[in-house]
């Protein structure tokens, strides 16, 4: 009887300890996932599977080599067609669905158009240009938040949209964020096609250029582009370099996606005023230099509509006429820009500026440098292309003066809208100078000021 006690207790023991054994491996193969079930994709693009929960070796296999490989989990679409790939893990396959479509590319909108329908547009400032060599940490969110700025999500652009916002321009910074070949940190890349997305979801075009690497030179900034014969000779190849990673990047994205080569690009004594001809003549090579790279880049870069700017953004005479637009290999997809902050007395000057009103004076002078810039973009002559052209920033600071501020917006607009040219409203992010829309928050700040822009922005043009 004990014999007999003593066997059932072992056969019991024994039960126990495979039932032991078998759980933890049930239970690890029921967590253990695909992460894609069926997934399509385009020819020449990748996409990453994963078997989520797996701890060890796995054997990846797809069913049709000429349709999509597969390496360690990475899919690469070959050609049109459908292929089955399989994760072999622990004894049991997983499999995904794979569809393989042939991308369509259409040729972009003309740049007349783009410009037309862009109706009005906003600056995200402030935010991926910011900038500094004194930024405590190396990670995008450090940069992003470094002049004080939060970080943004979906919501701003969908707020964006609903006032009226045709298109936002995206100014981004980069030397800080590509090593000494000019590879661009693949963290920071990810952060600004985000936004990227979330522009374009709502359905608003998006500019995104090459901001502070230009500008004044500045102890506290690294600054590395400058409107001078010696910089293009020594920096035109990283200039490219730059140039052919965010074409290729975004080689897919359609027409309401726009480069522009540089922001405000001065010659290397910083000056802001009017230009040398040596000066200028640098601008029309790194922008010919730009379109050329982009051009080169494939997918939609075959007829992106791209901005080309002047010397330091400039509306003034040297810095207009010296200006040619480059050369390209197709018809009307070249874009002008400058900026403008005039009078500079009313509109930004921090050195104990106090004036708040908008005069006839100040109206007749936005008139006539507007009037300057619209003839030579549009009727240009001695064989020189007639192409679009916007006001790639433009606003006024906060002096409690809003009634003067709208007065100067809507007088700016009117005046473009006349030649055919979009206004972008420089926003930086603080409401007291020229901060307009809370970025995260639902305080309406100045956002009177912007609907106002949006309404004579949209009116018919006499």
């Amino acid at each position: 009887m004990k014999k007999k006690v003593l066997s059932i207790l072992l056969c019991l023991a024994m039960a126990f300890a495979i039932v032991g054994t078998i759980a933890p491996a049930k239970a690890e193969a029921a967590s253990v996932k695909l992460n894609k079930k069926k997934v399509t994709i385009y020819v020449g693009d990748t996409y990453q599977l994963t078997l989520k929960g797996a701890k060890g070796d796995i054997t990846w296999k797809t069913s049709k080599k000429a349709v999509a490989t597969v390496k360690d989990g990475t899919v690469t679409a070959k050609k049109a067609g459908k292929a089955t790939i399989s994760a072999k893990y622990n004894g049991k396959t997983y499999k995904c669905k794979v569809t393989v479509k042939k991308r369509t590319i259409t040729k972009c909108e003309s740049a007349f158009d783009a410009v037309a329908n862009m109706k009005i547009g906003w600056n995200l400032g402030n935010y991926f240009d910011a900038n500094g060599n004194w930024v405590q940490g190396n990670t995008p969110e450090d940069y992003m938040t470094c002049w004080g700025n939060p970080i943004v999500d979906e919501s701003l652009f969908k707020k964006l949209k609903e006032m009226g916002i045709g298109a936002v321009r995206v100014p981004v910074t980069w030397v800080n964020h590509f090593d000494e070949k000019g590879v661009i940190d693949p963290a920071w890349m990810a952060r600004v096609k985000e936004v990227v997305d979330w522009v374009l979801a709502n359905d608003m075009y998006c500019i995104i250029n090459v901001h502070h690497d230009t500008g004044a030179t500045e102890d506290t900034m690294d600054r590395w582009l400058y409107a001078s014969p010696a910089n293009f000779d020594k920096n035109q190849e990283l200039f490219s370099v730059l140039w052919a990673q965010i074409a290729d990047e975004f080689k897919y994205y359609g027409e309401k996606l726009v480069f522009e080569g540089f922001n405000e690009m001065l010659d290397e004594d910083s000056n802001w005023g009017e230009c040398t001809m040596e000066a200028a003549q640098a601008i029309n090579e790194y922008n010919q230099r730009f379109v050329d790279t982009v051009r080169k880049a494939g997918g939609y870069n075959a007829t992106r509509n791209l901005i080309c700017t002047t010397y330091a953004a400039g509306n003034f005479e040297s810095a207009v006429y010296f200006y040619s637009a480059p050369s390209d290999t197709v018809k009307d997809h070249i874009i002008g820009q400058i900026h403008f902050y005039e009078p500079y007395d009313l509109t930004m000057d921090e050195s104990g500026g106090t004036r708040k009103k908008f005069t006839k004076e100040d109206g007749e002078l936005v008139d006539a440098i507007i009037d300057f810039a619209g003839e030579a973009f549009t009727t240009r002559g001695n064989g020189r292309t007639a192409i679009p052209w916007i006001i790639g920033e433009f606003s006024i600071t906060n002096r409690n003066n809003d009634s003067a501020r709208i007065e100067w917006f809507k007088r700016v607009i009117t005046d473009a809208k006349r030649w055919g040219a979009t206004c972008f409203i420089w926003d930086n992010g603080d409401p007291e100078v020229m901060g307009f829309i809370d970025r995260v928050g639902t305080e309406k700040w100045y956002e009177d000021i912007v609907k106002a822009c949006v309404e004579v922005a949209n009116e018919p043009t006499n």
